[in-house]
C-alpha cells in the first residue's frame, strides 16, 4: 500500500519518530495511527478518547531518564 502525504507532513513524522528514539520508524508510526484513528472512529459515546498511541508517543517524546527511579533490590524506594 502507498499513502501519500505532503513534502512537509513527511518531516513532521520523520521528527517526532527522531523524537520516540529508536523505539519507531516511520511505517511503525503510520501503521499505529491509523490504528489509532480507527480506534476513534469506531467508538461509541459521546466521549471519544484519546487513542493510546497517542499516549504512549506523546509520554516517549518528553520521557526524561529523571524521572524514573531504580527500585532497590529490598523492594523498598
Amino acid at each position: 500500500m502507498t499513502i501519500r502525504v505532503p513534502e512537509e507532513t513527511f518531516s513532521e513524522i520523520k521528527d517526532v519518530c527522531s523524537d520516540l528514539g529508536e523505539a519507531y520508524n516511520f511505517n511503525q508510526f503510520v501503521n499505529q495511527s491509523l490504528g489509532a484513528i480507527l480506534e476513534v472512529i469506531k467508538h461509541d459515546g459521546e466521549n471519544v478518547p484519546i487513542p493510546r498511541f497517542a499516549m504512549m508517543a506523546r509520554l516517549m517524546k518528553n520521557y526524561e531518564d529523571g524521572v524514573f527511579s531504580k527500585k532497590s533490590l529490598e523492594g523498598k524506594d
